[in-house]
């Protein structure tokens, strides 16, 4: 049986072109053979239960898992597009290569799939912030805009003589070791191995602390303790060093009070609470208390969110703080700090301007700095750990553990079993480690919603409705500047991201996109309503909205955010190259790409005149040159509201995580400022009316902490 590149043969279960035989699951096999049985034909999820499942009751994942391996097992370099197709709220059927949409049934007569408006449904949000960690939340805002995260940490991409060893490993011991419902994340062992603390947000808003103590070389659970209320976030950071002190931050449900507080738990499970300095709030970075309690190791901007961390140094006694790294120009800078186990040396990842991460190790006793390693790829990494004899450090990823040896700066992955994914892991021993499965592509996966804001600046008139309750994430959204009730979209709703449009009340899918986890964003209109120009894995693709056709317009696997030129010639790009950040003008017509800026510069913006302006370091900047001749226009001061200002007429926008909007007049100087209850990952603006907006708010996931024992595959 011919599927383009493909012959299946349904009695083996298995696929195959001229190069390559693929095995199928059995329930793959079955699932791919009724699809051949009714070729072009959309069969509806109800009819996949009955004849493949043949159960009563399916869960909507199990269908949605199938549908994906599925298409994962038919991805063929010959074929560009997914051959299983989805038709939103419909069903799904087999497309073969040079089959027209005309033999599809339920589609329009010009072909493109046209959606009916989901019923209005209205999910309960928490009234703040619901986020896994204050890092959970960040780490998705700092995803949500520049490059898709890579899920797993690459062993190809690096020089030959610099390619980790690999080390593969099957599993002794998997189990689930949490059962609270939300999302159970950031496990950190005690020095001693005794004590289990983690971070648990809670389905009704509140995000605490939980401490657990272990049996002896064991992962079973005794007893625990729980960290919270009084309208507060418990944000877990570090355990001191030698000791069973638990650093946690403190953060009021405003983002207004923030302060770092040492628990004793010596005396387990009562414990003491001493407050130890204030904190200037959401920040993407963790902290760490010295091993004689003097220092406070810490990362933080001046300028909130989107601006880079410098690494400090506070002195507990005297509140003097030392900048023991200063914040690089662009790049997130320091994030995550870890201690050795005897406090010695402080080992901490640094996010340089091209988002490819440094490791790094500061001797306090010495001031120096030493760079263990420098991966070849951008990657937001949420571990950093030390194995246990304190000869490495540990960084998970996806299904491996990549393992830096401090002295001699080797190399090392530890390869799982697939199925097994690693964001952040506490070692329990060489080969045991509490694990959670969160990472920074998850962030981006099943938790992110669009709303529609209007009145956003008045409290007793604002309203606020869910655009489409579907499952799977929407992220990016941006108005048609000729039509108000039109906008383009993104959304993983098929499986993959897709770049959607919502017209006359329905939502029409106009991209095909073969099934992978990159995020589709940067979406941008031409002031005339014709293309839609957007990004997916580091290119650029503009959609025709008037031929209906996609154009790969720049392939490079540099290209961040893009926006249009006023006069539509164009467009001004942020662009990866080298190790750095900076503006770049492409003309549509002749393809020819000028560089604007050369001192780092994104998220390129048009004022109302049609100048230019740009973000660096925190900071609103006008283009003039490019160079010395360009103007600060402004600073950022507020932790609560992020690093990014967007422009329409003579109002320029800010938004927070914490759910809070400004709005300031240049004009006028007048300032209004708001707190949605929710957590807003980006804003979108509403060309037409300036008393409504759009917004990208973050929705809880569900993750539990597991605790897992490996050995070497034989």
């Amino acid at each position: 049986m011919q599927l383009g590149p493909w012959t299946f043969t349904p009695d083996d279960y298995s696929i195959h072109d001229k190069a390559q035989r693929i095995e199928l699951e059995p329930l793959l096999s079955k699932l791919l053979h009724y699809f051949t049985e009714h070729p072009g034909k959309i069969i509806s999820r109800q009819q996949l239960v009955d004849a493949i499942w043949q159960q009563s009751y399916v869960d909507d994942n199990a269908i949605n898992r199938a549908i994906s391996e599925l298409r994962k097992a038919l991805q063929h370099p010959e074929v560009p597009q997914s051959l299983i197709k989805t038709h939103h709220r419909k069903g799904y059927s087999l497309q073969l290569p040079h089959q027209t949409n005309i033999n599809i049934e339920q589609v329009t007569n010009d072909g493109s799939i046209v959606l009916d408006q989901a019923t209005p449904y209205r999910r309960r949000f928490p009234l703040w912030f619901i986020a896994l960690t204050t890092l959970l939340l960040a780490t998705t805002a700092v995803i949500f805009y520049f490059f898709n995260p890579k899920p797993a940490l690459p062993l190809e991409s690096s020089k030959q003589d610099d390619k980790p060893r690999l080390v593969e490993m099957e599993l002794v011991t998997r189990q689930k070791v949490t059962w609270f419902k939300g999302i159970e994340s950031r496990p950190l062992l005690s020095p001693d191995k005794q004590l289990l603390a983690y971070s648990h947000s809670q389905p009704d808003g509140t995000l605490r602390v939980v401490v657990r103590k272990l049996g002896i070389g064991t992962g079973s659970a005794l007893q625990e303790v729980v960290i919270e209320g009084n309208n507060n976030l418990y944000n877990i950071q570090n355990w001191q060093p030698l000791s069973r002190n638990l650093l946690i931050q403190v953060i009021g449900k405003d983002g207004q009070d923030c302060k770092y507080q040492n628990y004793d738990f010596s005396k387990y499970p009562q414990y003491q609470v001493t407050t130890l300095t204030s904190c200037s709030g959401l920040n993407f970075g963790t902290a760490q208390q010295s091993a004689d309690g003097q220092w406070l190791y810490y990362s933080k901007s001046n300028g909130g969110l989107y601006s880079s961390n410098a690494l400090l140094a506070e002195n507990l006694a005297s509140g003097t703080v030392q900048t023991l790294l200063a914040a690089p120009s662009a790049g997130l800078g320091v994030t995550i700090v870890a201690l050795s186990a005897d406090g010695s040396k402080l080992a901490y990842i640094l996010m340089p301007e091209s988002n490819k991460p440094d490791i790094y190790i500061y001797e306090p006793s010495t001031r120096e700095h030493t760079r263990v390693a420098s991966l070849p790829f951008p990657l937001i990494l949420l571990g950093l750990d030390w194995s246990i004899d304190q000869a490495s450090l540990i960084l998970p990823g996806g299904d491996g553990i990549l393992q830096l040896n401090i002295t001699d700066k080797s190399k090392s992955l530890i390869k799982l079993p697939e199925g097994v994914t690693l964001g952040e892991l506490t070692m329990l021993a060489e080969d045991q480690a509490y694990i959670s499965g969160f990472t920074a592509g998850n962030a981006t996966q099943n938790s992110m919603q669009l709303i529609k804001i209007e009145r956003p600046f008045d409290a007793t008139e604002r309203k606020i409705t869910l655009l489409d309750d579907v499952a799977g994430s929407a992220a990016d959204l941006a108005v048609s500047p000729v039509d108000s009730s039109s906008y383009a979209f993104s959304a993983n709703w098929t499986g993959s991201w897709q770049l959607w449009l919502h017209k006359k009340g329905q939502n029409v899918q106009l991209t095909e996109f073969a099934p992978d986890d990159q995020r589709l964003g940067g979406i941008n209109w031409s002031g005339d309503g014709r293309y839609i120009a957007f990004h997916k894995q580091g290119n650029l693709h503009l959609y025709d909205n008037q031929r209906q056709q996609l154009i790969n317009k720049l392939e490079s696997n540099d290209v961040g955010q893009a926006v249009w030129l006023p006069d539509n010639s164009g467009l001004v790009l942020t662009r990866l190259q080298d190790n750095s950040q900076n503006l770049w003008q492409l003309d549509l017509i002749s393809n020819e790409l000028t560089q604007l800026t050369f001192s780092a510069g994104t998220f390129a913006q048009f004022d109302a005149h049609g100048q230019l302006h740009y973000h660096r370091d925190g900071k609103l900047i006008r283009y003039i040159d490019g160079g010395k001749s360009d103007i600060e226009l402004k600073t950022s001061s507020d932790a609560n509201l992020v690093a990014l200002w967007l422009l329409q007429g003579q109002q320029h926008y800010r938004f927070g995580m914490l759910g809070h909007l400004e709005r300031h007049n240049i004009v006028t100087g007048e300032t209004q400022l708001s707190q949605l209850p929710y957590q807003l990952l980006g804003i979108h603006l509403d060309p037409h009316n300036p008393d409504q907006l759009y917004a990208t708010v973050f929705v809880t996931p569900e993750l539990a902490l597991e605790f897992i024992q490996w050995k070497h595959k034989p």
